[in-house]
């Protein structure tokens, strides 16, 4: 028996790889998130967490000792990921991509959940691993030597008290996150021009003798309707970036964390779609929304009985944290109310087909979710 995440209910099976654009330190590292013709096959699926600095950089992030964490993933099981790594992507159709942005201590595989369901209904979605030290841990490899012999060097999280220099610090990592979302833009948009570039994870042991070659993406994107989509910090980063790239025709902002952008003066006419949990928004970040969510193109829900960290897999893994004497939804409802509300949105801009499914949960569940500028602490 497989433990592993919920599956997706798309018609496609997921399969997911890594790729490091770069032997810089501020190179792209990303992983992709797309269909396949395949079976789900749980003998090819791996691990939800590749390997043991990012437990040590999660205790890290969460001020906890790092056996407390080991001992719940360790009860939770060996938990898998269903989707399967290396695999061959279905292009019969062009895929319309979507660039994810992580949170304060987020990762590339923090969001499989919201990736593998998108995937499975046909997105590529390119998930950052950013390197401005708000990944809970990151690495790069240096030379082409010390990617063959899996030689990382590291990139840990770094914590910033508040205080008068804050706000500077944050805005810098935005523009450091931005960087690294454009570069992501300009290699889907290359790539889809016959531009291929070398993925350095190539030369890695854990890469051998998979299906996936970048060559198989050359020309099979659709690139007419790039989104970006970001969680918290990573909201505030899709918004800038929504500002700066005018190829970015869609933004989805999960719980987005205002405060990192709240001096610049953004101009976004994109359609935008807001997707809030119940308790991490004070007023101030709900007035600097408000700004966003005023022209026609932008919608904003609450999903009640929600927190910060439902939007992440870490709930699905460990349980809830935050909020403990609230009453919450059940988590995997949490996550199908949040990707059907994403799916909806897609299907208004994009004409995405085939979201019944979602439709039909939203409809359901009317009194989980508030629509338009609410104060959720209310």
């Amino acid at each position: 028996m497989v433990n592993h995440l919920p599956l997706p209910a798309g018609p496609f099976a997921p399969g997911m790889v890594d790729v490091l654009l770069d032997y810089k330190k501020d190179a792209p590292f990303l992983r992709l998130y797309y269909p396949t013709n395949e079976k789900p096959n749980p003998e090819k699926w791996i691990s939800w967490l590749p390997d043991d600095d990012y437990l040590t950089g999660l205790a890290k992030v969460i001020m906890v000792y790092k056996c407390f964490l080991k001992l719940l993933l360790w009860w939770s099981g060996n938990i898998k990921i269903p989707a399967i790594y290396g695999a061959k992507p279905k292009t019969d159709e062009p895929l319309k991509c979507i660039i994810l942005s992580h949170g304060l201590g987020g990762t590339r595989f923090l969001y499989t959940n919201i990736c593998c369901e998108l995937a499975s209904r046909g997105f590529l979605i390119a998930a950052l691993e950013h390197r401005d030290q708000s990944a809970c841990h990151t690495f790069y490899y240096s030379t082409k030597a010390d990617a063959e012999a899996d030689k990382k060097t590291s990139i840990d999280f770094r914590h910033i008290k508040f205080g008068r220099n804050h706000y500077t610090k944050r805005n810098e990592q935005i523009k450091l996150k931005f960087d690294e979302c454009s570069k992501t833009l300009d290699f889907l948009l290359e790539l889809q021009q016959g531009i291929v570039p070398s993925n350095i994870m190539d030369a890695t042991a854990n890469h051998t003798n998979i299906q996936f070659n970048l060559n198989q993406l050359k020309g099979n994107l659709d690139v007419s309707n790039v989104c970006i989509m970001g969680h918290s910090f990573g909201g505030a980063t899709a918004l800038y970036a929504l500002s700066k790239r005018k190829e970015l025709k869609l933004g989805i902002l999960l719980d987005p964390w205002m405060f990192p952008i709240k001096n610049e003066a953004l101009d976004i006419e994109q359609p935008l779609l807001f997707i809030n949990t119940q308790t991490f928004h004070i007023a101030p970040n709900v007035d600097a929304m408000a700004k966003f969510v005023a022209h026609e193109n932008a919608e904003m829900y609450t999903i009640r009985h929600t927190t910060h960290e439902n939007q992440t897999d870490s709930v699905l893994l460990m349980g809830y944290w935050l909020n403990w004497f609230m009453k919450k939804l059940n988590p995997l409802l949490a996550l199908k109310i949040n990707n059907s509300l994403i799916l909806k949105f897609l299907n208004k801009h994009i004409a995405y087909k085939n979201i019944e499914d979602c439709i039909e949960i939203l409809e359901k569940e009317k009194f989980n979710i508030d629509e338009g500028l609410t104060q959720p602490w209310a």
